[in-house]
């Protein structure tokens, strides 16, 4: 990321490289012939778009030319000696951040190591002409210089690469997020219809009269064929649902659409029993209506899929504070609920994505066998969910629909 900024930047660099070898250029003039001193002020200069594309070649270019510029004017004894200053600094101090930032801080240091090393051998040749401490001090105020510019670079790259790691995450995390969301409304749509699907054709001999061989064959056929398309779903399902935890909220059926959902089972013959009053549309925010919505909807369809011949028993209890959903089904000989706590313990998707939907909203969802021992309703699998009704209920709306 911060060497995009770098590319970006790139007409910045062209511009002050420029105006470095010319100040560099006109300052060697006064030691040295003109053509000289265009040649080592520009070479330096052009070290800084370079180090853009061939780092390692600018490395080089730039300590030849701030050695040769440092060589060309020893004999006249410039304050700063043996790097002049500020141009030669600056051209100098630009590449190595431009290479601390294009090729990695290891060549950037090795450049400024090798330049340390080049100006003390320049401090011993000058001892001639210049003060040897002053060359020394000269030397090392550059390297801090370059290593402070070095590390500030350094660390702005890591906080630039967090940055866009983070951003890669969000948009990763987004992606997961959606999936899991396509994933449980194939699973909340597609696999209740197709459920019905099944149940209806292959009840159907059972519930119409005079039914032919051939027509039961049909029915059954059907049956089989919505049954197998429901196991290839749940294949894709596990295809999209890469992660659990996941939750969304999207703008499908919501309480509204309850007293269709009790008609639309009952029509495949399951017995449904509602008591309590279904809400009304504006008794609950949107996303609460759906979320109790697709519950409800998951908890019939188990209860099909688990103990058809059985009834099940919806309450809908609507509060000031919370919409209380509960749906109890008895069980019909196997072990109570062992099937559906495998299923919740990672074989499907049907009571993860209730918790998930429930927590979406800020609610609660328990799942489980009840025994309920000396009644004569026997064990139970019931569903309970406590589902927040939010500030933006209209507290004049809270009278329900009746239960059909």
């Amino acid at each position: 990321m911060l060497k995009t900024w770098v590319g970006r930047g790139r007409l910045a660099l062209y511009v002050a490289a420029t105006v470095l070898g010319i100040v560099q250029a006109a300052i060697l003039t006064e030691s040295v012939a003109g053509g000289v001193a265009m040649l080592v002020g520009f070479s330096h200069a052009a070290a800084v778009p370079l180090a853009l594309r061939r780092p390692v070649e600018a490395a080089g270019l730039s300590l030849v030319a701030v050695t040769a510029a440092a060589l060309a004017v020893a004999r006249h004894s410039p304050d700063g000696w043996p790097w002049m200053a500020p141009p030669p600094t600056l051209t100098q101090l630009l590449v190595l951040l431009v290479l601390t930032v294009v090729a990695g801080w290891r060549l950037a240091a090795t450049t400024l190591g090798i330049q340390v090393a080049i100006g003390v051998a320049l401090a011993v040749v000058g001892l001639a002409w210049n003060d040897f401490v002053g060359s020394l001090v000269e030397v090392a105020n550059f390297a801090s210089l370059a290593l402070l510019l070095g590390a500030l670079a350094t660390v702005a790259g890591r906080l630039v690469e967090s940055r866009s790691a983070l951003r890669e995450e969000h948009e990763r995390r987004s992606v997961v997020e959606e999936k899991a969301r396509i994933a449980r409304e194939l699973h909340d749509v597609i696999a209740h219809n197709m459920s019905l699907i099944t149940v209806q054709a292959r009840s159907a001999p059972h519930r119409v009269d005079d039914v032919s061989p051939a027509a039961e064959a049909e029915f059954a056929e059907i049956g089989d064929l919505a049954a197998s398309a429901l196991r290839q779903m749940r294949g894709v399902l596990d295809v999209l649902r890469t992660e659990e935890g996941q939750s969304g909220r999207v703008p499908v059926p919501g309480v509204d659409g309850l007293g269709e959902l009790f008609e639309s089972a009952r029509g495949t013959g399951q017995r449904v029993e509602v008591h309590g009053e279904l809400p009304a549309l504006t008794d609950v925010a949107p996303e609460v209506g759906t979320a109790a919505y697709r519950i409800v909807q998951e908890a019939l369809s188990n209860a099909r899929r688990h103990a058809s011949d059985e009834p099940v028993t919806v309450d809908l209890s609507l509060g000031e504070a919370e919409l209380e959903i509960r749906v109890a089904n008895a069980l019909d000989g196997a072990a109570p609920g062992a099937d559906i706590d495998a299923e919740s313990a990672g074989g499907g998707h049907g009571l993860i994505g209730m918790r998930e939907r429930a927590a979406a909203v800020g609610g609660t969802l328990t799942a489980g066998a009840e025994s309920t021992a000396g009644t004569s309703e026997g064990d139970q699998f019931v569903v309970e969910a406590r589902l927040p009704v939010t500030t933006t209920v209209r507290k004049t709306s809270r009278r329900g629909r009746k239960t059909p």
